[in-house]
C-alpha cells in the first residue's frame, strides 16, 4: 500500500512538471482533484471494511487493567445504553449524583450491597464461590436423576416440556457443561461480574480504587489461568446467565437469547464503540494492582482531553 502511494505521488509530480512545461495546468488540476477524491474514498472504505483483526481501539484513556475489567463485563456494560467502554465502569467522570444513586440502588437490589463491608464481602465471594456453589448443588441432583443419559436423551427429556428444545435448552446445556467442566463451567459468569461490578462499588463510593484493583485483578488473573481466550470466558458468562434465569436459549424472548445476540454484536463492533472490545483488549493482557490513573480511571496522557468539573 505504501509503495503504491509513493508511485502515485511520483507520477503526479512527473505529470505536473510536464503540464507546467507545456503551459497547460488544467489536466494536472483535474488529475489532482480526482486522485484526492479517490484517496478519501479508499480511506473511508478501508476504515469500514478493514480486516477484523485491525478493528481495534487505540484511543482508550483507561489503563490496560481497567480496559480488561470492562471487557470482562462487556455484555452487562453493553446492555446498559447509558454506559461506554471508554469510561471506568461504563461511567467514569460522568458519574454524577443521580447516576451514583442509581448504581447504589442497583447494588442494593441485586447484591444486597449497601456499604464497604458488604461490597468487599460480595465481590470477594464471586472469586471464591459465586453462583458456582448453587450450580454445583443443582447439577449434582440432576446428575443423579439423569445418570447415564446421553445428550440426545437429555434433549428428548427437555422436549417433554418444550417441543422445540435442542442442545441449547436448559437441561442438556447445563448438565453437559457440568459434566465437562464441573462447577467451573460458570467461572466466567462469576469472575466477569466481579471484574465489572467492583467498579460500580467504587463509583458508588463503597470501596477505594486500590481495593477495586485488588479484587478486580484477582478475578482477572483467575479467569486468565482457566480460560484460553475471550470466547471461552464469554460463553461461560452467558451460560451463567442462562442458569440464573433457568431458561432456554432458543426462546427469543429470553434474557439468554437477547444476551447472545448482544454478544455477537459486540464481536462485530456494533454496540457503543464501533470496534470490538474483544479485539482491542488482549485476553492475556498483564493486569496490575498499581494505581496509575486519576480517580476516574483516566491515564495522565489523556487527562487534558477530559473535563472533570
Amino acid at each position: 500500500m505504501g509503495c503504491m502511494i509513493i508511485f502515485v505521488v511520483l507520477m503526479v509530480i512527473g505529470i505536473g512538471i510536464l503540464c507546467f512545461l507545456t503551459g497547460d495546468m488544467t489536466a494536472f488540476f483535474a488529475l489532482v482533484i480526482t486522485l484526492a477524491i479517490g484517496f478519501v474514498l479508499i480511506g473511508v472504505l478501508y476504515h469500514k471494511f478493514k480486516p477484523r483483526e485491525k478493528q481495534v481501539d487505540t484511543m482508550n484513556p483507561l489503563s490496560p487493567t481497567l480496559q480488561w475489567m470492562n471487557t470482562a463485563g462487556s455484555i452487562l456494560l453493553a446492555s446498559n445504553y447509558s454506559t461506554d467502554f471508554r469510561y471506568l465502569g461504563g461511567y467514569g467522570y460522568r458519574i454524577q449524583h443521580e447516576k451514583r444513586k442509581r448504581l447504589q440502588d442497583a447494588l442494593w437490589k441485586y447484591w444486597g450491597i449497601q456499604g464497604h463491608e458488604s461490597a468487599v464481602k460480595e465481590m470477594r465471594s464471586l472469586v471464591t464461590e459465586g453462583m458456582r456453589a448453587q450450580y454445583r448443588r443443582e447439577m449434582e441432583a440432576l446428575s443423579q436423576q439423569y445418570a447415564g443419559y446421553s445428550e440426545e436423551q437429555l434433549i428428548e427429556e427437555a422436549r417433554k416440556g418444550n417441543p422445540n428444545a435442542n442442545e441449547d435448552s436448559y437441561l442438556p446445556k447445563m448438565l453437559m457443561a457440568y459434566r465437562r467442566y464441573g462447577e467451573n463451567a460458570l467461572l466466567g459468569w462469576d469472575l466477569g461480574r466481579c471484574a465489572y461490578n467492583i467498579q460500580w462499588c467504587y463509583l458508588a463510593g463503597y470501596v477505594n480504587m486500590q481495593e477495586m484493583l485488588d479484587i478486580g485483578v484477582e478475578a482477572g488473573e483467575k479467569a486468565q489461568a482457566f480460560f484460553q481466550n475471550w470466547e471461552e470466558m464469554m460463553e461461560s458468562y452467558l451460560l451463567g446467565g442462562q442458569f440464573w434465569q433457568h431458561e432456554d436459549k432458543n426462546d427469543p424472548k429470553s434474557m439468554t437469547a437477547k444476551r447472545w445476540k448482544l454478544y455477537k454484536q459486540l464481536w462485530q463492533g456494533k454496540k457503543h464503540c464501533k470496534i470490538s472490545p474483544y479485539l482491542s483488549v488482549p485476553f492475556d493482557q498483564p493486569l496490575s494492582k498499581e494505581v496509575i490513573t486519576d480517580e476516574y480511571g483516566i491515564l495522565p496522557e489523556y487527562q487534558k482531553y477530559y473535563n472533570h468539573g
